[in-house]
């Protein structure tokens, strides 16, 4: 299903013109989007200085906010990351919606800038642009001693040769590393996780560096903005109206299975709660006309812009922060925090206060987009601080006009990275672990900080470190600190040095997750016949006997790589029989699938179209690819947690009436779509006339086999006129009432 650059881009000028620049999904001139909040209680919302910006922030009791930089040293601020050595490096996607109608988008650079404390008083005070004239950029992550670089469609390896802090060396690593389409649905994250691969949102694929070159392998996509690793490497991430999902799992036994196959740790829902605390009327978000969006306050309701996750790792916070969640919510302008639970390998959130948030900000240009824990502990937030952060794409005729008469478009070029510590407490030494020697890195794997453990593994592992690995092997067997054994272990595997009297050591260990890890790490040898394999598959295949369930859920999943072997499959259906454990039981049916015979896929038959039906279905393909694809994706089967299936989907197969209206005023969860719950918010695409909705809906329709009948013109138009003064997004209750 892949469309030509040419057709897309003569869709988008279709749009451009037809539709004032593609402008606003829902910007509809003559619609009614009503004002919510009364303007006389809409305080004034004019650009602070930095220093008057710490003024606006409401943190909870025991905690102070300090700036670590701000403009002109930093330029809309969108990402970030610490170097060996303590720098911090951000990316500036400074295009992003120059104007209500973005109107020169891609003709603004984007950067990579190099920030330093150089007199240690904790404010920057140098800058050095690393790399210019990007076409926005919107990732970064460090490693082999250069930095991978987002820049939609392109990844490049980027490095300094020469000691100047400019990159003079740049190797594309991907072309396919997302589009310019639409940058609130793009390829985005970059995470070096604890399995020494590296993950993006956005994005089907993760990415290595091995034996001097990058590879890459499939990986499920994610949704949407911001990726973080907890200390075992589960991932977790976000969508707008969903404020925290993870993978309880590792993402790599989806590699081959056929799109749309589920695994229940996989995108599983950790914070049910979405309602949030803002400081502040919140008139200015996409929706706020919508009757359920704001409370009769004027506050937000509920997350709608959720993104920024991290995971609280660091050693400078109270012992209670430590594992939990922390999530930007810039369109309510404040920064929540999620204490995690677990049980039987499920991992579920609650928010850390009642009634109230870890953050807060009467600044409505306030907008944490991204949070990280730094090398001193402390906890680092991402301020875009922008008044108008809805891309063009989704703006509604309402924010449009909140921005322009509250002068809420300009200024630009600002933005601020903030520092969140204990009040009274320093935070922690700044880093020279570039210099440091393989031995001094060994021991970091036992820092109390999790940046410093990953930075250690990372740097171990980039110089082939051999001459650590008795080290390494003494830690795994004998260190007191857990994930000491656990950053140990993964150390090796980066080497390729995990043996077999190592991983029998970790097998037993008494941590749960490390004999886990042990099982994932055993999977290459357990395929060969080196000395010492029989034993530790015997190990292994006895494990089924152990009592945790990310151990059991492991094992399940492992021993899809030995498929057919029939002794390991028995293993699984043993598993299976007696588990307890929902996650386990679940991923041992996953598991048994790959030990079933291949079967001959036949292709639905495609319908046989008229011609009239082919020019719709190929054009209506044009304005998916555009519009619905970075949701809904190329296979019709969606994103957990953002998108439902299209393919089967009861509500495609059923009356039109329906499906028309989803696209003309968007659609507001809980939705059911083939036994499953869906919560999401997607957004009207009444932007689209109605030959172009007309089409979408016939591909949609008529794709993945489906044979339902094509929509016409003229039933789109006499939708739109009948339903012109609706304000709000339809809901199933109220789509079932249509016939």
């Amino acid at each position: 299903m892949i469309v030509s650059n040419r057709i897309i881009v003569a869709t988008l000028a279709l749009f451009l013109t037809n539709l004032a620049l593609l402008a606003q999904n829902g910007d509809k001139g003559d619609t009614n989007q009503p004002l919510r909040v009364p303007r006389e209680k809409i305080p004034p919302a004019p650009p602070l200085s930095p220093d008057e910006a710490l003024n606006s922030f409401k943190l909870q009791p025991g905690f102070r906010i300090e700036l670590a930089a701000s403009e002109p040293l930093v330029d809309s601020p969108i990402a970030m990351c610490f170097d060996a050595d303590g720098r911090i490096w951000v990316i500036e996607m400074r295009g992003f919606m120059p104007n209500p109608d973005g109107i020169g988008e891609q003709k603004i650079p984007g950067r990579v800038v190099i920030l330093e404390d150089t007199d240690n008083d904790g404010r920057i005070d140098k800058r050095t642009v690393f790399l210019d004239n990007l076409v926005m950029p919107r990732a970064l992550a460090l490693v082999q001693g250069g930095a991978l670089v987002a820049e939609p469609p392109k990844l490049w390896f980027c490095r300094d040769t020469d000691g100047d802090g400019k990159c003079d060396q740049k190797v594309e690593v991907a072309s396919d590393y997302g589009d310019q389409k639409n940058p609130e649905h793009n390829a985005n994250g970059l995470v070096l996780a604890l399995d020494n691969w590296i993950y993006s949102l956005y994005h089907t694929y993760r990415y290595r560096f091995s034996h001097g070159k990058w590879i890459r392998e499939p990986d499920p996509n994610r949704a949407q903005w911001g990726l973080a690793q907890d200390n075992f490497g589960r991932l977790f991430y976000t969508s707008n109206s969903d404020q925290l999902r993870g993978d309880l799992v590792p993402s790599q036994y989806l590699k081959g299975r056929s799109p749309g196959t589920k695994l229940l740790g996989i995108g599983a829902k950790i914070a049910a709660d979405q309602t949030v605390w803002p400081s502040r009327v919140n008139p200015g978000v996409n929706r706020g006309y919508q009757p359920d969006t704001l409370r009769p306050d004027g506050t937000l309701w509920k997350f709608t812009a959720a993104c920024g996750t991290s995971i609280y790792r660091g050693d400078l916070f109270p012992p209670d922060f430590y594992g939990n969640a922390f999530v930007c919510e810039p369109s309510a302008n404040l920064v929540r925090r999620n204490v995690l639970s677990e049980k039987e390998g499920i991992v579920t959130a609650v928010n850390a206060y009642k009634k109230s948030e870890f953050l807060t900000s009467s600044d409505e240009r306030f907008r944490p987009v991204n949070s990280y824990t730094g090398p001193d502990g402390a906890v680092y937030l991402v301020d875009l601080y922008r008044g108008l952060i809805q891309h063009r794409i989704y703006l509604t005729t309402y924010l449009r006009k909140q921005t322009e008469e509250r002068g809420l478009e300009k200024p630009l070029d600002r933005g601020r990275l903030y520092r969140v510590a204990p009040e009274n407490k320093p935070v922690g030494p700044r880093p020279a672990l570039s210099k440091a020697s393989a031995s001094e890195l060994v021991q970091a794997l036992s820092h109390p900080n999790g940046w410093w453990r990953d930075t250690a593994q990372r740097l171990l592992i980039e110089r082939g470190a051999s001459s650590v690995v008795p080290e390494l092997r003494a830690l795994v067997k004998s260190s007191s600190n857990r994930l000491a054994r656990l950053h140990a272990l993964w150390t090796l595997e980066g080497i390729e040095q995990a043996d077999t009297e190592t991983i029998a050591t970790a097998l037993v260990d008494k941590e749960p997750k490390i004999r886990a890890a042990a099982i994932r790490i055993s999977e290459p040898l357990l395929k060969t016949n080196k000395t010492g394999t029989a034993a530790l598959r015997s190990n292994i295949f006895a494990m089924n006997a152990d009592p945790a369930a990310e151990v059991q859920t492991q094992l399940a999943l492992s021993l899809t790589q030995l498929a057919p072997d029939p002794t390991a499959r028995q293993v699984v259906s043993n598993l299976l029989q007696k588990t307890s454990f929902s996650l386990t039981r679940d991923s041992a049916k996953f598991a048994l699938v790959a030990f079933e015979p291949p079967k001959v896929m036949v292709a639905a038959p495609k319908p046989v179209l008229s011609a009239a039906d082919q020019k719709k279905f190929d054009a209506g393909k044009t304005v998916y690819e555009a519009t619905c694809l970075a949701c809904h994706q190329p296979h019709g089967f969606g994103q957990e947690g953002l998108a439902p299936p299209l393919v089967g989907s009861e509500w495609i197969a059923a009356t039109p009436e329906r499906l028309v209206r989803i696209v003309l005023h968007g659609l507001r969860g809980p939705i059911h779509v083939k036994k499953q719950t869906f919560e999401l918010d997607m957004p009207s695409l009444g932007v689209l006339d109605d030959e172009q909705i007309a089409n979408v809906l016939t591909y949609v329709r008529k794709e993945w086999g489906h044979s339902f009948s094509s929509v016409d013109t003229a039933t789109v138009k006499r939708i739109r006129d009948a339903t012109a003064q609706r304000e709000d997004a339809w809901t199933e209750e109220d789509l079932q009432k249509i016939r």
